[in-house]
């Protein structure tokens, strides 16, 4: 598809708090898209933002928005046991298809949004935008130059405080809507045991714990299909955290998502950590990183730059017809991946992540894709 001389026009269905606080001010900063419409069933929620935004086309039903001509591209923000719905009616009227994750709730509905976002004419790509997360990247540098050398281990931890909780948001209470952590933050991390890992996930073990307070816990270890293990925390109702750390063979890399000079690499000859030459080192590495954090700060952090690259990831692959990274594929499998983990926490054992199965049980109807929407 070749460019043209006007921005991409943008739907935007959903007008929660991740919208307006990460899509919302990235999307306002770059030249080729211009959001043209809203949609949410709280008119008042969409008359607030789309006031504050001037935008003119204001919707309580995605249907009636998805007759119009300004919009190519549709971001589907709504809560995940809408999205296959959604989505397919997106694909079916030949927009270009931005997906929140999950990619939806049961592997039948991912299977036919594949299905059918591979026999449609636009693009498709799931919101994984921690793999546009400038330490992620850095992090994939380091692997594809065999920094580390043969993977052994890694270990990841997502855990938030209960902000989202107690702003209305009462799908992320459900476990059967998507709102166990394992869904909600675990598929994020998930996605990334894939992308940093280089392998799928074999076998999954995982634990979980919820009180009344809104506290919920999850543990998931996994063995990947190429040895390495794999260990994550998850939580909802925790102080804020989103760290990464990947060891192998030859050395050792960690990170904090939230802080932007956080990326270290040890090689396995260098001096223990916790000795004067180690802390010394380190004093050194956080100087010379200082310039690009304070920059990295004024513009919103490395957060929300990761929002900004995924679009214009997705808006250079609309213009220039290339592959997107972050499938629907990749979306179904981080999918699978967590399917395997809520069943396992409910059986207490080990669980193949192909024996998976195929929606989160107990389902509260018996068919996942059928459902409406007001």
């Amino acid at each position: 598809m070749r460019r043209t001389n006007r921005p991409l026009g943008l739907a935007v269905v959903g007008c929660g708090v991740v919208v307006d606080r990460c899509h919302l001010p990235v999307l306002q900063t770059l030249d080729d898209i211009e959001i043209v419409a809203l949609v949410d069933t709280d008119r008042g929620r969409v008359d607030q933002v789309a006031d504050r935004l001037k935008v003119q086309r204001r919707y309580s039903d995605y249907r009636e928005m998805l007759d119009d001509a300004p919009v190519d591209v549709v971001a589907v923000c709504v809560p995940p046991q809408l999205h296959a719905e959604i989505g397919l009616a997106v694909l079916d009227a030949g927009k270009h298809l931005f997906m929140e994750k999950p990619l939806a709730l049961c592997l039948d509905d991912a299977d036919r949004l594949v299905d059918r976002a591979a026999a449609a004419p636009g693009k498709a790509l799931v919101g994984f935008n921690l793999r546009w997360h400038r330490l992620i990247r850095e992090a994939q540098r380091v692997v594809a130059a065999d920094g580390l050398g043969r993977f052994e281990t890694m270990h990841t931890t997502f855990t938030s405080s209960n902000a989202f909780l107690t702003q209305g948001s009462d799908w992320r209470r459900r476990h059967e809507l998507g709102g166990s952590v394992l869904l909600d933050l675990g598929i994020h991390h998930f996605d990334l045991w894939r992308v940093l890992m280089r392998s799928e996930v074999d076998e999954v073990v995982a634990y979980r714990s919820a009180d009344a307070a809104g506290v919920e816990c999850g543990t998931v270890s996994a063995v990947m299909a190429n040895g390495a293990l794999v260990t994550s925390v998850f939580s909802h109702g925790l102080a804020d955290a989103n760290e990464v750390e990947i060891c192998g063979r030859k050395g050792r890399l960690r990170f904090s998502c939230y802080h932007s000079g956080s990326f270290d690499v040890y090689q396995n000859s260098a001096p223990p950590q916790g000795g004067v030459r180690g802390r010394l080192n380190g004093i050194v590495g956080v100087l010379k990183k200082a310039p690009h954090i304070a920059a990295q700060w004024r513009r919103g952090g490395d957060m929300l730059a990761s929002y900004r690259s995924e679009w214009q990831h997705f808006i250079d692959a609309i213009q220039n017809d290339t592959p997107v990274q972050g499938s629907l594929e990749d979306g179904r499998s981080a999918l699978q991946v967590a399917l395997a983990a809520v069943e396992s926490a409910a059986r207490g054992q080990p669980l193949r992540v192909a024996r998976a199965p195929r929606s989160i049980t107990p389902m509260a109807t018996a068919g996942c894709a059928n459902r409406s929407v007001g």
